[in-house]
């Protein structure tokens, strides 16, 4: 079977978006997405590096079927 890596990223997009609290700029930085306008990226210093590292290791949990009944709240 040929692999669908569009699928995989579409359920981590509903999954963050049903699960967490994470705020949009966040979820979309997570999937290499460009966020905002010209104006708005040139003044926006952050990578949202920390708030990623824990949006992906809650996702690992939920892929790997280690998922807690906690939800991380992030930002």
């Amino acid at each position: 079977m040929e692999a669908r890596p569009h699928g995989f990223r579409s359920s981590f997009r509903d999954w963050v978006s049903e699960t967490t609290n994470t705020p949009y700029e966040v979820a979309e930085t997570a999937l290499g997405h460009t966020v905002g306008g010209t104006v708005e990226r040139a003044y926006r210093r952050t990578d949202h590096l920390e708030q990623r590292r824990a949006l992906m290791q809650s996702w690992e949990n939920h892929v790997a079927g280690k998922a807690t009944d906690k939800i991380v709240r992030i930002g």
